[in-house]
């Protein structure tokens, strides 16, 4: 049975959202005490500025409250007692969800390509860790292929939205021009790409580029553009920085309502895509201080949502689709799990018995593997005593006993006619 718990942008704020979300030092840790959840086979963690969600495969039909258990008691809260509302699917609605989020139209940016990136690195971790096996394999690599296909078959994506313009709309309420503006740029993942990218289209001034490791951002520039700054020497360039952009991993506020208490009239924009957030809300308290995170980039995402009502109905049908695909594939896959198993039973039987009897009579030994095979379903077959037509058919079908049935009929039938020719 496939789950899945998530708490995303539809059913929670930034503010509880972030209490749950995993970083690259916890992740592991999770993957591998999530494994140890007595009936669970697989799982893996998605975990994103938008969203954090456990996949999991388990024999348990009810695994739910061991998912909410696990995600308070891995962050220390008390999930249950929140008025926020969380989400929690099995079977084909979680491989529906999978399949949506993949695809963009679960996105708080319709359409937004990040979240397949996103996908493969929460994979490849649980991968690594040995917490994925053939049902969540499959899940990953099917959602892939049908995000491609919304993608090509549909106007998801093409005109869609993403967070860097989005964001630099924000600069524009705030600035007319940003030719003589400077950026400060706080993390080098792919998200500050794409706003560098936005930036310089623009024609700004001056961008500079922050990480904990120096190396990572004289990387950065190399390839995208901008200046080299050591991590620690943020805070110099406050005073001198119009737009600030945060998109790290840091469990806690880099930029603090006292970093700011000298400005005293120039307009500052900060933009805070992380999750945890890296810049405390009270800054946009501050006068000249106009602070945007994710719930502002919902709520300005939402009305270009609404043009794809068209393109939505086309990606479902795609999505509902494959959502019945990959039913088939894992019927399938219990079958060949089921043969494979009804087999080695039976060969453990004919083992034991040839090895526990040797020299016994040929005919005798056959009579023992026969005994020893038989004796469990017979023993269910007799207990059942409102067995239906159904059940009785389908015995009847496996074990072809129809057949062999009319093959007596018919050799009674010659033995009577034989008879009467000879009378």
């Amino acid at each position: 049975m496939l789950s899945v718990l998530t708490i995303n942008h539809n059913n929670s704020e930034i503010s509880f959202l972030e209490r749950f979300s995993f970083d690259k030092e916890s992740i592991n840790d999770a993957l591998r005490k999530l494994k140890e959840i007595p009936g669970v086979d697989e799982c893996l963690i998605l975990s994103t500025c938008n969203r954090v969600e456990l996949y999991v495969s388990s024999k348990n039909t009810d695994i739910s409250s061991h998912l909410v258990k696990f995600l308070s008691e891995f962050h220390s809260l008390e999930i249950e007692k929140s008025p926020i509302i969380y989400q929690l699917m099995s079977g084909s609605d979680a491989v529906y969800h999978l399949f949506k989020v993949a695809s963009g139209i679960d996105s708080m940016i319709l359409g937004e390509p990040q979240i397949i990136n996103q996908i493969k690195d929460s994979y490849n971790k649980a991968n690594e860790l040995n917490t994925v096996g053939p049902n969540l394999h499959r899940l990953v690599q099917m959602s892939l292929r049908v995000s491609k296909k919304v993608r090509n078959e549909t106007n998801i994506g093409s005109k869609s939205e993403s967070i860097s313009n989005l964001a630099l709309k924000f600069s524009k309420k705030i600035f007319e021009s940003l030719t003589d503006k400077k950026a400060l740029i706080i993390g080098a993942g792919e998200m500050s790409q794409l706003f560098v990218d936005s930036l310089k289209n623009e024609n700004i001034k001056e961008i500079f580029i922050a990480s904990r490791d120096i190396k990572n951002s004289i990387t950065f520039c190399d390839k995208f553009g901008g200046k080299p700054v050591q991590f620690e020497n943020i805070y110099d360039l406050i005073n001198d920085v119009d737009i600030f952009f945060t998109a790290t991993g840091s469990n806690e506020f880099l930029l603090k309502p006292n970093d700011f208490d000298e400005i005293k009239t120039r307009d500052k924009l900060l933009i805070d895509i992380a999750l945890p957030r890296d810049i405390d809300p009270r800054i946009g308290d501050k006068d000249f201080c106009y602070l945007y995170d994710l719930d502002d980039f919902k709520s300005l995402s939402i009305d270009n949502n609404n043009n794809y009502s068209t393109s939505m109905k086309e990606a479902v049908s795609i999505i509902n689709q494959n959502v019945e695909s990959f039913e088939s594939w894992q019927y399938t896959s219990s079958l060949k799990d089921l043969i494979l198993s009804f087999q080695n039973h039976i060969q453990e039987i004919v083992n034991n018995e040839t090895k526990s009897n040797p020299g016994i009579d040929k005919n005798l030994l056959a009579q023992r593997i026969s005994n020893k095979i038989l004796h469990s379903p017979l023993a269910k077959i007799k207990s059942e005593l409102r067995f239906d037509k159904i059940s009785i058919k389908l015995i009847e079908d496996l074990f072809n006993l129809n057949l062999k049935k009319e093959k007596i009929i018919d050799k009674i039938d010659d033995a009577r006619n034989k008879n009467r020719y000879q009378k």
